[in-house]
């Protein structure tokens, strides 16, 4: 076994790497001292570093041990024509759910402390029912038993993820999945079923990952699963995702919360979107695009229970639909944390775009580029989200979970050593992590969690193994790691 560490779990942290040169003219992407600089000291006391990874990416088993399928495991196996690069699919992944005593191992000669990864709804409940009258499979059961149980005999905290995008493909099969409302009472169940059986032995809890890209890229775009386009579908989901998370929440809060004493929040993604200029045209559309990415989730939950006003402007209420007055108070105040997911910044300019829309964002900027073609290293953006958040969502009310961070390289290969020459992903770290340093210091947000993904190169959804997002290096064709 072969690791690679390039972040460390002490609490000190030093900074050691230089400013890269940037060629770009706009004095945006120019190095500038003041903004780029990075602090070093101790982080404050309790603060956890945690790493993180998805069931459908690294488990494997697809149609193992009654394992239902899910919406990945159709749309990665569709060869005519393939949806994966090189035709990839997630069938055995990085075999984690046949190698439970290797990864916790793995993670213990880290020293990792916690460890956020998701569930399987199918392979849980295969037919994605998990009401009393539904089917569920001993052997999921069984599993995530005993996997928590490993990690707890490692001292390994665990942060459950209820849903990472694999819907159970019966749910979409039978009603649509996500561009329809019952999958709120069904996400419900599952949520409720995963609390009783597991609620002893887990206090972090994160109802949905990401559900920007589960509904904007699987509902609307179609390029990831299930493969849908249209503004119905991607608005009806964005919709059905904060219904999904408000129930789930109030069913621990009302429920659970009192025996089991957790907490449980949503993860949201989102970049920081800079001003191309200082003029109010464009500071109002960077502001929009805040809005389109992380307030339609942040807001009902931790600020209004409605929608932003520009989302609501936009979007005609055919596409999405409106909240009812009871709905806005079921759903402020729906967490205990907030869950940050950031990799990267864009710059962003007013444009008319033919009145349908006034935004644009840049995407040819000279920051450095990272494996994947939508990830720039641009470390003083996640202090900018990190103040905005503060600002308007308030962190010591509902402090900060950073629940994924990282930067990707290209390689499909099998030959350890040219991976290994990774400066630039430990310099990567070492920004982003000083720029959150300096916004817990210098800006006083309560940043209580920084998870790096991943703990693993895995199966990267669309690239399938071609981006490498991992502290530890995999060779898909073994156990080396």
């Amino acid at each position: 076994m072969k690791l690679f560490v390039p972040i460390s779990a002490a609490v000190a942290w030093h900074s050691t790497y230089q400013d890269v040169e940037l060629g770009s003219e706009s004095p945006k992407c120019q190095p500038n001292a003041a903004r780029d600089s990075i602090t070093s000291g101790e982080f404050p006391k309790g603060f956890k570093w945690s790493f993180a990874t998805a069931a459908y990416q690294i488990e494997g088993a697809y149609d193992k041990d009654g394992k239902g399928q899910n919406i990945w495991d159709k749309f990665s196996n569709e060869n005519n024509p393939c949806h994966v690069e090189d035709c990839q699919n997630g069938n055995d992944a990085c075999k984690s759910y046949m190698n439970m005593d290797r990864d916790v191992g793995n993670m213990a000669k880290l020293g990792v402390q916690n460890y956020r990864f998701s569930f399987s709804w199918a392979r849980l409940c295969p037919k994605g029912k998990c009401g009393v009258k539904g089917e569920h499979s001993a052997d999921g059961i069984k599993h995530y038993h005993e996997f928590l149980d490993k990690l707890s005999a490692a001292n390994i905290e665990p942060f459950v993820t209820l849903y990472h995008w694999d819907l159970p493909q019966a749910l979409q099969d039978e009603y649509g999945g996500w561009a329809n409302e019952t999958v709120v009472d069904d996400f419900g169940d599952y949520a409720r079923f995963v609390f009783q059986e597991y609620g002893d032995k887990v206090k972090n809890w994160i109802t949905l990952n990401e559900s920007e890209v589960v509904c904007d890229l699987g509902y609307g775009a179609g390029f990831f699963a299930p493969g849908l386009t249209g503004w119905g579908p991607q608005f009806h989901c964005r919709h059905h995702t904060v219904l999904a998370h408000v129930k789930a929440y109030h069913i621990y809060d009302s429920e659970f919360r009192a025996s089991q004493g957790g907490r449980i929040g949503i993860t949201m993604n989102t970049n920081w979107y800079e001003p191309n200029s200082d003029s109010k045209a464009d500071k109002d559309a960077s502001q929009r695009w805040m809005d389109d990415q992380l307030g339609f989730w942040a807001d009902p939950i931790y600020r209004t229970g409605d929608y932003p006003p520009s989302v609501l402007a936009r979007i005609p209420d055919w596409a999405l639909p409106r909240m009812t007055d009871e709905q806005k108070k079921l759903n402020l105040g729906t967490a205990d944390f907030f869950g940050l997911n950031h990799y990267t910044t864009s710059l962003v300019k007013d444009c008319d775009n033919n009145g349908v829309s006034k935004l644009e964002s840049l995407n040819k900027q000279q920051w450095p580029q990272a494996g994947s073609g939508w990830l720039f290293s641009v470390p003083w953006g996640f202090r900018r989200i990190l103040s905005y958040i503060d600002q308007t969502y308030d962190s010591n009310k509902y402090p900060v979970f950073v629940t994924e961070n990282g930067i990707s390289s290209r390689g499909n290969g099998t030959d350890l050593n040219p991976e290994l020459d990774d400066d630039w992903r430990i310099s990567h770290y070492t920004k982003y992590i000083g720029q959150m340093k300096r916004s817990i210091d210098e800006d006083k947000v309560n940043v209580e969690v920084y998870t790096a993904w991943s703990l693993m190169d895995n199966f990267e959804w669309t690239t399938g193994y071609h981006e490498r997002f991992g502290l530890m290096w995999t060779n898909f064709t073994s156990d080396e790691r």
